[in-house]
């Protein structure tokens, strides 16, 4: 009996360790804290490399979670980097790399060329559905064989100014390609949920719930009045990070989304639904190239998610949670993240807001008053 029991406490001891190691680029933000979560609560040990700068209550997380933290600049780069020449020298092998941080060529070259001595089973890089905004004859819905540049040189130069973030984040996928490590890539539509660093979201929000103190309609340029996107909820980017490490996915590449997709006035009336201002609210069309739309950042149309849900048994959350928690959070976050909620509101003042009601605006969003009380039947429709 007593060697049973001690064979259980032995079983409990390692049973942290007993997943793997693995090591995030980034980890700060909306998919990052997600993933870390995703990760810890699987039994992974998992360390961070970031530049440690603290968004929403980052730093007490990464205390909580006993999360051991490598900081770099990923632009001075890794060769340099002692707390990270620190860990490799102590970590032969890494069950996974998981990278939210190498948004070029560069980045991607100097990260492969560093961590490729901890012979990760898999290099997970997450992307963007951008890339299909510079790839040759994109489908409908695009597919993850549709990314690939024309082969005709000016055809490539034209395409690539569609969309410049987009030609970045393929030439980092080439790039973790040519390495030869084992790789899958994620792309991603709009990343949206909670810890969101573009603050895009929450500025909607804060439209679309103090709509009758802004009053001025949500801009949106004609090209947008009908054009689809998908959004991606950070909680199923980190299911799918999960699934790919558990299964043993190599040399994949996965586009992650939500099943339902958007126009940017749907996505708007939804938020506007959800506060019930959807009588106030109105939007102004314009050909103007120069509004201040906050989505999307691809413009290819939505994502088709089938070899996600075959192979990776990928399942996405409901517009209803995703709505839900976001929403919640946000709403929360105004009296806890001050420092963020200041920037939401210093972005909007300076786009939006007439400036005869930015006082107004900022009392209401800072006092947590609510101009509008929420049905419940509303709420419950969604």
């Amino acid at each position: 009996m007593m060697l049973l029991i001690l064979l259980g406490l032995f079983l409990n001891s390692v049973s942290s360790d007993d997943q793997g190691k693995v090591l995030i680029l980034g980890g700060q933000g909306l998919a990052g804290s997600a993933t870390l979560s995703a990760l810890q609560n699987a039994s992974f040990h998992v360390s961070l490399l970031n530049n440690n700068n603290q968004y929403y209550n980052y730093h007490t997380l990464l205390e909580q979670s006993n999360t051991e933290s490598i900081i770099c600049s990923r632009p001075a780069g890794l060769e340099g980097c002692f707390e990270l020449q620190n860990f490799l020298a102590s970590n032969s092998k890494v069950r996974a790399v998981v990278d939210f941080t190498s948004s070029t060529r560069e980045m991607m070259g100097d990260a492969v060329k560093v961590l490729s001595v901890l012979l990760p089973d898999v290099y997970i890089f997450v992307s963007s559905a951008a890339v299909y905004d510079v790839s040759a004859n994109p489908t409908a819905p695009v597919q993850e064989t549709d990314g690939v540049r024309p082969e005709d040189e000016a055809t490539r130069e034209l395409t690539n100014s569609n969309n410049e973030f987009g030609d970045k984040m393929l030439a980092a996928e080439e790039e973790l390609i040519a390495s030869g490590l084992p790789y899958v890539i994620l792309r991603c539509g709009d990343l949206v949920g909670p810890r969101d660093t573009t603050y895009r979201w929450w500025q909607y929000q804060v439209w679309a719930e103090h709509f009758d103190i802004i009053d001025i309609p949500f801009p949106i340029p004609n090209s947008l009045f009908s054009a689809q996107f998908s959004m991606t909820y950070g909680e199923d980017l980190a299911r799918a990070v999960l699934s790919t490490i558990s299964l043993g996915k190599t040399n994949e590449v996965y586009n992650i989304a939500m099943d339902k997709t958007f126009t940017l006035p749907h996505f708007l009336l939804e938020l506007c639904i959800y506060f019930g201002t959807n009588e106030q609210c109105w939007a102004d069309f314009t050909d103007a190239d120069e509004t201040y739309n906050l989505y999307p950042s691809s413009h290819v149309g939505v994502m088709s998610l089938e070899r996600a849900k075959t192979d990776l048994g990928f399942v996405p959350s409901s517009w209803e949670h995703v709505l839900k928690t976001t929403v919640e959070f946000y709403e929360g976050a105004r009296g806890e993240f001050t420092t963020e909620r200041d920037i939401v509101l210093k972005r909007l003042n300076e786009n939006a807001v007439p400036y005869l009601k930015v006082e107004t605006l900022n009392g209401a969003v800072v006092n947590m008053k609510k101009t509008v009380e929420v049905p419940q039947q509303l709420k419950s429709e969604l």
